[in-house]
């Protein structure tokens, strides 16, 4: 167990990173949350394979040799190899629900995908329209697995697999933001974000990921510093952490602020590259 007493965790898009690059202050940030005795790691939307190509070189300054790593949404919580640590997955009448939900409002969507829980597996993305698979296996052949197929076809898929998050990307005339919605026929909710529309088991968020990690290292809030910027973090920014940052720009903020329980202590600034020099003032 860690020796460390403190603990931060860092949503990445927006966050510690913008448009796929994370600013130099806040490489330098983290490493000095280190040398004040932190344990640092992502508490993100994107599974364990995008999150290590997203932080790509960074990913041994970001997350601490003994982290855990939440992913999906806090659906799921991961070691740095991918190894689950614990997860909370979709039962067959869940999946039965999400491929019917699919199948009813087909033309909103453009593709479907879902993790492997086995990290050693590419991402599985499913095309709606057979046309665009060869657009999108050049795309993004290097981390998946591009396939199309009925709906039927690919709602037995799902069922072989062991799966807490499944995200449809919405087509480009469809414009819904930081929007959470719960269903009542299914234990599951939905989150609209970065133009996707993710699925969810409604008794997981990243407040309560949060919590499981605190735990685990057995460091009480107080010593909690979490930072995002959208709908899928409000749960970690509001479980009460000694530290809590907010980052975008005025507008994005404005649309996160109201969820907050108390807005008056949380921090905000206005990039990544300023969130790198906020961290350098702890």
């Amino acid at each position: 167990m860690s020796k460390k007493t403190k603990l931060a965790l860092f949503d990445i898009d927006g966050t510690i990173a913008e448009k796929g690059v994370i600013p130099q202050s806040v490489i330098e940030g983290i490493e000095h949350l280190h040398k004040k005795g932190y344990i640092t790691t992502v508490s993100t939307g994107r599974g364990f394979i995008r999150l290590k190509e997203a932080l790509g070189e960074a990913f041994d300054t970001v997350v601490s040799p003994e982290a855990l790593i939440i992913v999906e949404h806090g659906t799921k919580i991961v070691d740095r190899e991918g190894k689950a640590h614990f997860g909370e997955y979709f039962n067959e009448r869940e999946i039965d629900h999400i491929a019917d939900f699919t199948r009813s409002n087909i033309d909103l969507f453009r593709l479907a995908w879902y993790n492997p829980i086995d990290v050693s597996r590419k991402v599985q993305v499913w095309c709606v329209d057979e046309r665009h698979v060869q657009e999108e296996t050049e795309k993004r052949g290097h981390y998946a697995d591009v396939f199309t197929s009925s709906i039927g076809e690919l709602e037995e898929r799902l069922l072989q697999e062991k799966l807490s998050n499944v995200t449809l990307r919405l087509k480009d005339f469809i414009k819904v933001e930081n929007l959470k919605l719960a269903f009542t026929r299914t234990d599951t909710n939905i989150i609209f974000q970065d133009s996707n529309m993710e699925f969810v088991k409604n008794n997981t968020n990243k407040g309560l990921a949060v919590n499981y990690v605190a735990r685990h290292f057995k460091i009480p809030k107080d010593n909690l510093l979490i930072a995002g910027n959208a709908i899928n973090d409000v749960e970690m920014l509001d479980i009460g952490a000694g530290i809590v940052v907010l980052v975008g720009p005025p507008e994005t903020r404005a649309a996160i602020l109201p969820y907050l329980s108390q807005p008056e202590n949380v921090h905000t600034v206005d990039s990544p590259l300023e969130f790198g020099h906020f961290l350098k003032t702890l």
